[in-house]
């Protein structure tokens, strides 16, 4: 399920899924526990295939290690502790909450972090801007959960296609934009083609329901609570890029340079993808937990979510995303939200791929 936006604005839902809309950041990698974690082989063909020496599990971490770690949403925290994977720690976790990727990149440029968990457009945005970031491992479930859907009544837009000369709600600088270039693209069409309603996720409904755009970009649960209450929308379309439901872990270059930080934030991983195994196995728990406590939906609609997701790889980096980040890249340079190009290889760090392969197997 991919939800990688920042919310913080009410969306005029029941008082009980108000609150938990703000925390929609979680659910892309969230529902994805509910598949298989595995290890994808196979990578990119063109592109680097390391850019640091592997390492290997760490036996021993030098005392007085602490992490810092970006969370959204108690996302880590959450997929570590129904697992159990955040026992017997021989290193201190020190969590910070952020709402989106833009304050964490903040956090690093600040020097208050040591990783986190991003989506793929506040890379390409580190980047640009030279912050030293890597990404040092991936997850993507099967299947993304982006949709175009239309306003109540606006029948004669039925896929990317038509949108030109419509208006288009989106937040810009998120990963909602990132849909929208990669499908108005693939669909011969720019963002000259459209009129951006810039909105945060949570008011895109309430534009379509007003009449102040024609089309958004909406993901669960925001599509189901959103279509329930407009029986003359739909969702039209969906986007299918990996890019638009990847979730990267990040990482400074001074953690990376760090010893027992970086042996430290080996053994985070491995941990991680143990976690995802686990709640392979324990579907039901991400359900419960996620969308029916936290979102408000019903045990029946919790569950196909959780399935519709697909399984989920842990990838190999830069593996599948390259080819994908570079497009996306590309066309953030084009219609002029990045000031160069960039050569996103140098967004990913393959020094974990070998531990990750370890974990999931």
């Amino acid at each position: 399920m991919i939800i990688p936006i920042m919310f913080s604005e009410k969306l005029g839902m029941t008082p009980r899924l108000l609150r938990p809309i703000l925390a929609l950041t979680l659910i892309l990698a969230l529902a994805a526990c509910s598949a298989e974690a595995s290890t994808r082989t196979d990578t990119a063909d063109e592109g680097p295939t390391t850019t640091a020496t592997p390492v290997t599990a760490p036996s021993t971490i030098p005392a007085g290690v602490t992490l810092r770690v970006g969370d959204q949403f108690d996302f880590l925290q959450t997929v570590l502790g129904l697992s159990k994977q955040d026992q017997d720690l021989d290193y201190a976790v020190e969590y910070s909450a952020f709402v989106g990727g833009p304050p964490m990149l903040q956090a690093f440029q600040a020097g208050a972090i040591d990783t986190g968990f991003v989506f793929s457009t506040p890379l390409i945005f580190a980047q640009a801007a030279g912050q030293p970031i890597k990404a040092v491992a991936a997850w993507a479930p099967e299947q993304g959960n982006y949709g175009l859907v239309i306003a109540p009544g606006k029948t004669e837009i039925e896929d990317w296609a038509d949108l030109a000369g419509k208006k288009v709600a989106f937040q810009k600088g998120t990963a909602l934009e990132a849909v929208v270039l990669q499908n108005l693209d693939e669909a011969g069409l720019t963002l000259a083609d459209i009129t951006p309603v810039d909105l945060p996720a949570t008011q895109i409904s309430s534009a379509l329901q007003s009449g102040s755009a024609d089309a958004g970009v909406l993901t669960e649960p925001l599509t189901s609570a959103y279509l329930g209450g407009n029986p003359t929308a739909a969702e039209v379309a969906k986007s299918e890029a990996i890019t638009d439901r990847t979730s990267l872990l990040i990482a400074g270059e001074p953690t990376l340079d760090d010893a027992g930080k970086s042996a430290a934030l080996a053994d985070y991983i491995q941990r991680l993808v143990r976690a995802y195994d686990y709640l392979e196995d324990h579907p039901e728990q991400i359900a419960q937990a996620v969308y029916v406590e936290t979102y408000g939906l019903t045990p029946e609609r919790a569950a196909e979510l959780v399935e519709e997701s697909g399984p989920t790889s842990f990838i190999e980096l830069p593996g599948d995303i390259l080819e994908q980040q570079q497009k996306l890249a590309d066309l953030f340079h084009a219609n002029g939200e990045i000031p160069e190009e960039i050569d996103v290889s140098q967004e990913f760090d393959t020094r974990f791929n070998d531990l990750v392969e370890e974990a999931a197997s």
